[in-house]
């Protein structure tokens, strides 16, 4: 029998086992919590793609009916589950962290959307080409009201989850925390937002690359890094850090509802 059996348990002892047991249950809470909201995203997916199968939509892109299909559905829902759980070992702010304000979290995202949708669309209703937006004075890429509330609100959901949620976090994890060991957690966070804000520019730059010179690719790069797309994206990773993948949400469907929806829907 241990001598010490009924000895008194100490108090520093105590309080640092009811700290552990605390910190234990907030984080099983804020995981709780996390998965919720992200289900619930997930859910909303899943209603407007049933929705689109009692009333069809005409997509300006071809391409884009693969990102409605049941099974990209579900591995997109994967991969979002891994970058939540990859997100919290990688600094980034949790879904419905309580360190960030409902300002922080919905008001200022949403002035920076708004704001960046009065940018895209200034030019055209100026009577001007938007060369440092590659979607602005193209083909048709807007869906017409009512359709694109639903339309627009999907794309907004599918390519954050992919492109902030799975993408940023995964570099992060993977150069960091696995190859670095867990330093350089910021820089390389900074190197992996301008790495993922290049996905949605890149087709049109390889547009532009083709039968360019040397220098003019030079110059499609430069073009590409000051434009509003890609500023927008590395905006929006990091809203997605500081403030949760919410912040980077809410960006986007306010851009959204300048540029696609009261925009394209009304012209």
């Amino acid at each position: 029998m241990p001598a010490n059996l009924g000895a008194p348990v100490q108090p520093g002892l105590l309080r640092r086992n009811l700290s552990c047991r605390g910190t234990y249950f907030n984080d099983v809470k804020h995981v709780s919590t996390s998965i919720k909201i992200y289900s619930a995203l997930i859910v909303v997916l899943v209603l407007i793609k049933i929705f689109f199968l009692i009333s069809p939509v005409t997509m300006p892109v071809a391409g884009n009916k693969a990102a409605f299909s049941p099974l990209t559905i579900l591995i997109l829902a994967v991969m979002g589950l891994l970058g939540l759980l990859m997100a919290r070992r990688t600094g980034f702010a949790d879904i419905w962290d309580e360190r960030v304000s409902h300002r922080q979290r919905f008001l200022i995202p949403c002035i920076v959307g708004l704001i960046y949708g009065l940018v895209t669309i200034a030019p055209p209703l100026l009577g001007e080409s938007n060369r440092l937006h590659p979607l602005v004075g193209g083909s048709d890429v807007h869906v017409k009201l009512p359709l694109s509330i639903p339309y627009y609100t999907y794309g907004a959901l599918f390519l954050e989850i992919f492109l902030r949620l799975f993408c940023v976090p995964l570099l992060v994890w993977l150069i960091s925390n696995v190859i670095l060991r867990g330093k350089w957690q910021t820089p390389v966070f900074w190197f992996a937002a301008v790495v993922v804000a290049f996905y949605e520019p890149m087709p049109y730059m390889m547009q532009d690359f083709a039968g360019n010179t040397a220098l003019g690719s030079v110059w499609v790069v430069i073009r590409t890094v000051i434009g509003s797309l890609f500023i927008s994206n590395v905006v929006a990773a990091y809203l997605f850090r500081r403030y949760g993948f919410l912040a980077a949400v809410v960006m986007r469907l306010s851009h959204y509802l300048i540029w696609h929806i009261i925009y394209g829907g009304l012209t």
